[in-house]
């Protein structure tokens, strides 16, 4: 192991985080190198301080409280602007949905386009077997066929123009 992974490793080494393998490599790499059992003894020194600190802060009785409440407040706080944002979102785009002619006909168009599939589908199932495959796939076919003559004769009324590959 080199100095700068087990630098990179020290705390975690240090706060015995490691599985038993890097343990032992880490423990191996201190014993040959000075450097490293200096910053190792420093972090040790560095964790002794603060866990002797944390024992001598008194924790506030209403630690906990206040914490939950802050916590909540935060939620509600969270709640509120998303209901705001839902509501703006709704406020300042109904009408440009609403008062699109074109987005009115592509919503038309898909509704129609779905209702005559699944009204071709249900005709078909029951005048064919239902093992016909060859039918439903016909269908299918007819129907995006059909759903792009459809669409072509949409954006031909409009005027956005047809974008040709």
């Amino acid at each position: 192991m080199e100095c700068q992974e087990c630098l990179e490793r020290m705390s975690e080494y240090i706060d015995g985080e490691l599985c038993n393998f890097e343990h032992a490599e880490i423990k191996a790499h201190l014993i040959s190198c000075q450097n490293c059992q200096n910053v190792a003894r420093e972090f040790q020194m560095l964790q002794e301080r603060f866990q002797r600190s944390l024992e001598n802060s008194p924790v506030p009785i209403d630690l906990e409280q206040r914490i939950l409440i802050a916590v909540e407040k935060e939620q509600q706080k969270v709640s509120k602007q998303s209901v705001f944002t839902l509501i703006t979102l709704v406020l300042l785009g109904s009408p440009l949905l609403l008062l699109s002619p074109f987005l009115l006909r592509i919503v038309h168009l898909f509704y129609a386009t779905g209702y005559a599939f699944w009204r071709v589908k249900t005709v078909l199932l029951m005048l064919l077997p239902t093992t016909t495959s060859w039918g439903i796939g016909a269908t299918s076919f007819f129907l995006s066929v059909f759903g792009i003559y459809m669409i072509r004769a949409l954006l031909r009324g409009s005027r956005l123009k047809e974008v040709s590959l």
